[in-house]
């Protein structure tokens, strides 16, 4: 192997290590399939949409959770950002539906020992 081959393989297996956890959330004809998360900072949050209508995540308090449209069998996927923090989002196509909002908590273990050690 070369140095470079060596220096990218490592530079992507750090870039994997950021990813802490994913989630994967279902959008049905019922709405989100869990309206309520709680992830860590750094987790993957993938939307599937699993109707028969597009529908179209958006987050006011959380920019990386807005997607794209999203046709029957797409999905999105967000890579939440630091915490601690809440994220509340609904779906732009339904806004008026209570089945397609929702809150996600975000903990960041990291943070909270920074605080513990500056403190």
């Amino acid at each position: 192997m070369t140095k470079t081959t060596i220096a990218i393989a490592l530079a992507l297996s750090g870039c994997a290590g950021l990813v802490r956890e994913t989630r994967e959330e279902l959008l049905d004809g019922h709405g989100v399939s869990s309206p309520a998360l709680v992830v860590e900072a750094g987790a993957l949050l993938r939307f599937v949409n699993r109707d028969t209508q597009p529908h179209q995540i958006y987050s006011n308090d959380c920019g990386e959770l807005s997607s794209t449209l999203l046709y029957p069998g797409d999905a999105y996927s967000a890579q939440i950002g630091s915490g601690p923090k809440v994220c509340h989002f609904q779906d732009l196509l339904a806004p008026a539906s209570a089945g397609y909002s929702g809150m996600l908590q975000v903990h960041d273990d990291q943070e909270e020992r920074r605080r513990e050690t500056v403190d």
